[in-house]
């Protein structure tokens, strides 16, 4: 497996040939999700070094549509909303599409964000990328599940690109040559989410004191990404601590987890806001003492790294790609998986020395500052873009 260090300083003062790049992905704007967060940064990161990026997606109306988001042609292509002739239907739209755009275009590397998007390169002649960003896949591996599908699709590919390592090593694991894969992690826009932001109006707007500590959630609801841990862990807590709980994000298991609140009596402590649009979110976290991702399954989370960048430490789960960004009482605390009173020792600890707070929140900021930059993430990506092409000739 290839690990990509490259100097940011240098890099952005790095100029190459301009480059037509085509991506494939499912989710993308105005879906607020990590693989839709990621695929609009990167290939905003091209468009502003002078690359055209094209980006084949799901229309969010009932026909195919084509505009273009702060330089990124974005084409929609309409799937219909029935389960198994309604995705045959927008894979073979996508692949005519796609040939359109190699024909017309000259795409010089196809850049897919799923397995399912990597199948629809099959029919070309054209260097191809893939992003694993799907848990599904973990899930699968796991289980021995699909294993032989994966390698074949995946072998197609002439780079794979994993966002924590765990990917990479179960990438590895179904066969795949290890010089084929690389560890880039996601990053974050550092002008956008910033210690400078003040979010003390959303306080104002939700009726909570100005001295009372929040703990934020931004997780969508679904049981990968462990909220219920968290809600179990908030009895845990000294009894002495004013803290508000701010759980952000929609999905199938809000009535599970609000029922949850409901027996152990802590509503008064918790705060369901829903889906909260991405521009906000800087002010979300800037109002917050402490970030916490209890998930399950993750990469190199987009949400941690808006909260570091924003200076606050993160108490996070020891899984996937969490390691990676939480230095264990460095930029945050790491705590055993599903454990809910270590979890509530690990915000007990730093709600109650805010001199080690701050110490961690300026440790997390310095971190996302070297390492994680979406300036950073993109040159490493067109780093191997190149050197794909490079070997082809």
């Amino acid at each position: 497996m290839i690990k990509w260090k490259l100097d940011k300083n240098i890099l952005l003062d790095y100029r190459r040939n301009n480059m037509k790049i085509c991506m494939l992905s499912i989710d993308f704007l105005p879906n607020i999700g990590g693989i839709a967060a990621h695929v609009y940064e990167l290939a905003k990161g091209f468009v502003n070094n002078g690359d055209e990026v094209h980006v084949i997606t799901v229309s969010t109306q009932k026909r195919d549509s084509f505009e273009i988001i702060d330089g990124i042609h974005v084409h929609r292509i309409y799937r219909p909303d029935i389960r198994l002739v309604g995705s045959v239907i927008y894979f073979f739209s996508v692949v005519s599409k796609l040939r359109s755009l190699i024909s017309n275009e000259k795409i010089d590397v196809i850049h897919t964000h799923s397995i399912l998007d990597n199948m629809a390169t099959i029919f070309f002649n054209v260097p191809v990328i893939e992003t694993e960003h799907s848990s599904g896949f973990l899930e699968n591996v796991d289980k021995n599940k699909k294993i032989r599908f994966y390698r074949f699709i995946m072998n197609r590919a002439n780079h794979i690109i994993c966002p924590s390592d765990e990917l990479s090593s179960y990438v590895i694991q179904i066969g795949i040559n290890p010089e084929k894969v690389s560890y880039i992690s996601n990053g974050v826009d550092t002008t956008k989410f910033n210690p400078e932001i003040d979010g003390s109006e959303i306080k104002d707007k939700l009726g909570i004191d100005s001295t009372e500590n929040i703990v934020l959630c931004p997780r969508r609801l679904v049981p990968k990404n462990g909220v219920i841990y968290l809600i179990r862990s908030i009895p845990y807590l000294l009894p002495e601590l004013n803290v508000t709980f701010l759980i952000i994000g929609t999905g199938p298991e809000m009535e599970k987890l609000k029922t949850e609140v409901k027996k152990l009596k802590i509503r008064k402590k918790i705060i369901f806001l829903g889906s909260v649009p991405n521009r906000e979110m800087p002010k979300y976290y800037s109002l917050s003492s402490l970030v916490v991702l209890p998930s399950l399954k993750e990469a190199t989370s987009i949400s941690g790294l808006e909260a570091m960048a924003t200076g606050k430490p993160l108490i996070g789960f020891e899984i996937g790609g969490i390691p990676q960004i939480i230095d264990d009482r460095e930029t945050g605390i790491l705590v055993t998986p599903g454990r809910e009173d270590l979890l509530a020792s690990a915000m007990n600890f730093l709600l109650n020395n805010q001199s080690e707070m701050s110490l961690m929140s300026e440790k997390a900021y310095q971190k996302v500052q070297k390492e994680f930059d979406w300036h950073i993430v993109t040159e490493k990506t067109r780093d191997i873009y190149e050197n794909v092409l490079k070997n082809r000739k």
